[in-house]
């Protein structure tokens, strides 16, 4: 045994005035009276309990001492060895994923969690402390280890729900490493266990596994087999064929033991854009493109009309960025078939000057063409030049071919993406001496006709065919050719993406001349956070909740959409093998009660126990 507080010891030396006032005797007074005979016969009658009296004085007295020796001992806080050795320290793992926040019958199972982790607090024996740790992807610690219970309790009703898909294993991580520092370690998961993290199969399954030599019990709140649909995927990406829409990708999975039907809304900045009926066979999963949006751009939503058990996954968001026109500017002496196929595209802000009206210096194109006309300087850029002069041209040329034919081209290749150069008649072309970091998309056997140079800060598209003096002006495969040019300058399929999984940090580069500090960035229901700008580096973590997150930056705004979109996660059921990990809940909360409270309590009320009794046996005159 032990005393925490030794010091109390000190306080027995109360007992010396204790005992001092009851060997103290009291002082008679003389009084001169007429008679002795009555007094002598209460003399004599006083003798013969005179031994009683002083028993029932030793009696008082002892129970006074004892009093204080069991207030003494109280203070002094005993320690007993056998309760330092049966003291655990429990670290509580809780689930707060999105398939948590199903509801088995009218409470959610993150309630039911939290609801049975309270349980666990009131059943802690004082000897025992918990850490209280969260986690759904990320742990956070919410309380280290402490037996005192409000703070568990506040720790515990802390948690709030998120739409973050299941990963226990950095909150076991976490939870390994801190019990490597505590002599008799427990490790307590609340969870549904639609994913079993892999350290505790390593566990079952080999005897030297990382947990082997530690106790982790785990506790289900997954109350049943409900069925659920959710949206699995809901990507954008730019159009493969047209720079300037979008193609979406949305797929839908039944994770239902029955089969479900129900409808895809997809709505547009809240407009009811396309509806389409779906059914899914149980474990069926389903995808489609959506394509033809706005070149506005705006708000995209895709939702389930269906009700089951987890709701989070029935929606779905995806943030289109507005599509500006592309500045192109055409300097040609005359060249209608080639004006037409740039004028009747309403991607394209087109300027049109001749050779003489033509300013080297003008800018603000993100694509130049020139027809029939060589410039004098040529800057970095976008450039698509149409037959031009051989005198000053930007590759050295060679002689005429009359009548070439076309011979091969490469189809795979984005400018001749759905192009057919079958039988084209052409007239008049030259040969092209061809660089060495040029490529060759279109030949008349070994002549060239269509090159294209790429390098970091120029792209060149080089055509050494008179258009005017052919039939490719008059086919599909010219505008094609212009059109896929522009957009292979623009980028191929490459866009900005402004999506994220939920838990997922946002990671932006901003411009470091434009000397931002920081960033308002306000959440789907509200919140409003003000984060700052590093060198040039917006960091945001707080991404676990689905919908739009709006960031204010400097004087624009940027929409970026957060969703849960997870095949697992909608796996709403139990794992086929957690049957077998699973403890009872009396394992857990199992202790000997007389050790619920610390010795001093009982010292307490035995001393209150103590004070009645004596209290009883004064009244009833056995006592003094």
């Amino acid at each position: 045994m032990n005393f925490l507080s030794p010091t109390a010891f000190l306080l027995f030396g109360l007992a010396a005035p204790i005992v001092a006032l009851y060997i103290l005797k009291l002082r008679r007074r003389r009084e001169p009276v007429s008679t002795l005979l009555f007094w002598e016969q209460i003399f004599r009658e006083k003798q013969t309990t005179s031994l009683f009296q002083k028993l029932k004085h030793l009696l008082s007295l002892l129970l006074q001492l004892l009093f204080l020796a069991l207030l003494v001992l109280a203070l002094a806080r005993p320690q007993f060895a056998f309760m330092t050795k049966s003291a655990r320290q429990i670290i509580l793992i809780i689930d707060h994923s999105a398939s948590m926040n199903v509801f088995d019958d009218t409470v959610s199972r993150l309630e039911s969690a939290k609801q049975e982790a309270l349980r666990m607090v009131d059943n802690l024996r004082f000897i025992d402390e918990m850490m209280v740790i969260s986690c759904h992807t990320q742990p956070v610690i919410h309380s280290p280890f402490t037996n005192h219970q409000k703070s568990l309790r506040g720790a515990i009703e802390s948690i709030v729900s998120t739409d973050v898909k299941t990963d226990l294993q950095p909150g076991l991580a976490v939870a390994y490493s801190v019990a490597q520092t505590k002599p008799n370690p427990e490790i307590v998961i609340l969870s549904d266990f639609h994913q079993i993290p892999d350290t505790l199969l390593e566990q079952q399954e080999s005897p030297d596994a990382q947990l082997s030599d530690m106790k982790v019990r785990l506790m289900s709140v997954n109350l049943g087999d409900e069925g659920n649909v959710g949206i699995t995927q809901f990507r954008v990406r730019k159009s493969l064929v047209n720079a300037f829409d979008y193609q979406t990708l949305l797929t839908v999975i039944n994770a239902s033991v029955e089969e479900k039907s129900f409808n895809v809304e997809l709505y547009l900045n809240d407009a009811l854009l396309d509806v389409r009926p779906y059914t899914l066979a149980p474990g069926e999963s389903k995808s489609e493109l959506f394509t033809n949006f706005t070149m506005e751009g705006g708000r995209l939503k895709a939702m389930l009309d269906v009700e089951d058990a987890l709701s989070t996954d029935n929606v779905a968001y995806a943030a289109l960025p507005k599509r500006e026109q592309i500045p192109v500017l055409l300097v040609t002496p005359d060249n209608p078939f080639l004006e037409n196929a740039l004028a009747i595209d309403e991607k394209l802000d087109l300027t049109v000057v001749t050779p003489d009206q033509y300013d080297p210096d003008a800018g603000g194109y993100n694509v130049t063409i020139f027809d029939r006309y060589n410039p004098p300087t040529l800057d970095d850029g976008n450039y698509m030049f149409i037959y031009p002069p051989k005198e000053g041209a930007v590759w050295q040329i060679g002689e005429s071919l009359e009548t070439p034919i076309i011979t091969e081209w490469e189809r795979d290749h984005p400018i001749l993406r759905h192009v057919h150069l079958d039988n084209v008649q052409i007239t008049e072309a030259y040969q092209v001496q061809v660089p060495a970091t040029a490529n060759v998309l279109v030949r008349s056997f070994e002549d060239p006709l269509l090159i294209v140079e790429e390098n970091q800060n120029r792209r060149i598209v080089f055509i050494g065919i008179d258009t005017l003096k052919s039939d490719l002006p008059l086919r599909i495969a010219f505008p094609l050719i212009v059109a896929n040019t522009i957009q292979w300058f623009q980028g191929e399929s490459e866009i900005e993406e402004y999506h994220l999984q939920t838990g997922e940090v946002l990671k932006k580069r901003l411009d470091e001349a434009a000397a931002i500090e920081s960033v308002t960035i306000v959440g789907p229901v509200g919140e409003s956070w003000e984060i700052p700008v590093e060198k040039g580096e917006l960091l945001f973590d707080e991404t676990s909740v689905v919908g739009f997150y709006e960031l204010k930056i400097g004087d624009r705004e940027e929409v970026w959409a957060v969703n849960l979109t997870d095949v697992a996660e909608s796996q709403i059921h139990a794992a086929d093998r957690v049957a077998d990990l699973l403890e009872e809940e009396e394992v857990v909360l199992g202790g000997s009660a007389l050790l619920h409270y610390p010795p001093w309590i009982y010292l307490v009320l035995l001393a209150v126990l103590l004070s009645a009794v004596e209290w009883f046996l004064y009244q009833r005159r056995r006592i003094d």
